[in-house]
């Protein structure tokens, strides 16, 4: 048999702040990991060497994963409304997109 190939092109004229936020908050997984496996290991280095001091270290964690977060997340919503604004005048980003049957 022989496939038949269709392209079409699409534009993205639109994109929803939520869509947006839940795919790069899958993104912030890795390096939030990655620093609260490094806290943690810091704040028991730390309780071993100084005592209770190295306790400082937990909420610091929680403080740094919040405003990164936070940070991160609303960059993410203000380049959403950006691209809708332009996108609406200027045009959209145009895929092509590959039927196979």
């Amino acid at each position: 048999m022989v496939e038949l190939e269709q392209e079409k092109q699409i534009e993205i004229r639109k994109l929803t702040i939520p869509s947006i936020l839940k795919a790069t908050s899958y993104f912030l997984v890795i390096p939030i990991a990655l620093f609260g496996i490094f806290t943690i290991f810091w704040s028991l280095f730390l309780l071993i060497l100084e005592g209770p001091v190295g306790l400082v270290g937990l909420p610091i964690f929680l403080v740094g994963v919040i405003l990164y977060g936070a940070l991160y997340l609303g960059i993410m919503a203000l380049v959403t409304l950006i691209y809708n604004l332009f996108a609406g005048k200027f045009g959209g980003v145009v895929m092509t997109i590959r039927d196979r049957d």
